[in-house]
């Protein structure tokens, strides 16, 4: 092995050392590219791996920083630093199975860290092992007697774990002990919610915003339980929160629990023509669920695209090989600037998300070729109601209101349909699908 030039070691260690001040103050970004030219100076370096990877975890690039963990730990495998990084990677891929197990190598190298212990809990919930997962939590509350943050992970996992009378008791113990926990009133919110406790629950989400909460999702919830003005949309990190944590279960929780058929309604009044699409784009694709029903209406050398607000709906999708390009992004944002054209747009259960559809709209007229087609589903609002947000946080749409929308846009009615959606609580959620034809 040659020696290391005297002068490029002393340039990668002043680049390293510019690269942790950056860390130190917090620009993370600045420390990027100082880390990578040290990296580049001294390949293979243990602590330019380290902090690399440390400083793209903290800018949301896990799957960069995975293979620098990877290369630390074959030189050092009873790293427990580098183990945790590895976890935080695999955790923010979805791979919950592989960051536990980095867990588990953490906590054996260096027992009783809250740290590593907080993430392991967070991981088996993520697994929907809830029972271990709090146990695991009454671990670490043996660690941190007291601590909110681990009485709040207690309310999610009995939350997830499908006890909400428990979770209610555990958000109500911390907020005894801290009442200016904001997260805890808006979940104790939510679970009123869900209880048919309205006003109740608009107090706990008044003071979670007295208390420095969210303001966006809190403002949407409270809006939900009390006929306040809706906000436009569903906040963004609520969505993509929200389907993050539901792909591994989504298919069978919303087929085989709930009785979802949307795609299927969508797919057979699309079919009643015998028409065939070229370049399809399935908005608010999820996990994929249209695909296989969008085959037999395409023509043999089409295209289908999806875009998706959710990273982990859209790995499940791309798990089926059927689509040509996957967009990870806001349908009405990806509508407005995509250079692409095509002949079909299907948006099945997505804009229960979406309050006002102008964009949407606008945005379908824009890269429709002139006959292409636009078919979609909402729940139906009561009636003489233009748009209404539900106690179930989920949008209601009026037919008279997406008529006047789609003949402002250029489009012809070609098909319009009421039907059962789904089931919620037992009971059945009224919709409508809609086919309209650009002019």
């Amino acid at each position: 092995m040659s020696a290391i030039p005297p002068d490029a070691f002393e340039s990668a260690r002043q680049r390293f050392l510019q690269g942790l001040a950056a860390i130190e103050a917090g620009r993370w970004a600045d420390a990027e590219p100082h880390l990578e030219a040290a990296l580049a100076l001294l390949p293979g370096r243990p602590s330019t791996l380290l902090n690399l990877a440390a400083v793209r975890l903290r800018l949301g690039r896990p799957a960069d920083a995975l293979p620098l963990l990877d290369e630390l730990l074959r030189q050092q495998p009873a790293d427990a630093q580098a183990w945790g990084h590895h976890a935080t990677a695999l955790a923010a891929l979805g791979r919950h199975d592989e960051a536990l197990a980095s867990l588990d190598r953490t906590i054996a190298l260096a027992p009783g860290q809250p740290a590593a212990l907080h993430q392991r809990a967070l991981a088996l919930g993520a697994l929907g092992r809830y029972d271990e997962a709090l146990a695991a939590l009454d671990a670490l509350q043996a660690a941190r007697p007291g601590d909110a943050e681990v009485l709040f992970l207690r309310g999610q996992a009995l939350q997830a774990a499908g006890r909400p009378k428990e979770a209610l008791a555990e958000y109500e113990r911390l907020l005894a002990a801290h009442p200016d926990a904001a997260p805890a009133w808006t979940q104790r919110g939510g679970i009123l919610k869900d209880m048919g406790r309205h006003a109740d629950a608009a107090e706990c989400f008044r003071q979670a915003l007295a208390h420095g909460g969210d303001v966006e999702l809190n403002r949407y919830f409270l809006a939900s339980v009390t006929g306040d003005a809706a906000p436009q949309a569903a906040p963004r990190a609520y969505v993509e929160g929200l389907f993050d944590s539901y792909a591994a279960e989504f298919d069978d929780h919303l087929v085989g629990r709930l009785g979802y058929r949307t795609p299927q309604l969508l797919a057979a009044l699309l079919a009643a023509d015998g028409r065939r699409y070229g370049a399809v784009l399935d908005l608010g694709c999820g996990t994929g669920l249209m695909a296989p029903l969008l085959d037999a209406l395409r023509t043999p050398d089409a295209t289908l695209d999806g875009v998706d607000l959710s990273a982990a709906m859209l790995e499940r999708a791309r798990a089926l090989g059927r689509y040509r390009h996957l967009h990870h992004g806001d349908v009405a944002e990806h509508l407005r600037v995509t250079p692409e054209r095509h002949d079909l747009l299907v948006a099945a259960d997505v804009f229960v998300y979406v309050g006002a559809l102008d964009e949407v709209f606008a945005g379908a007229a824009r890269v429709l070729a002139p006959g292409g087609r636009f078919l979609f589903s909402v729940e139906e609002a009561d009636a003489g109601q233009a748009l209404q947000l539900r106690t179930s946080s989920r949008y209601a749409h009026g037919l008279q209101s997406l008529r006047t929308l789609a003949a402002s846009c250029g489009f012809v009615e070609r098909g319009v349909e009421r039907a059962t959606l789904r089931h919620d609580q037992q009971r059945p959620i009224g919709g409508l699908l809609l086919l309209l034809e650009r002019g």
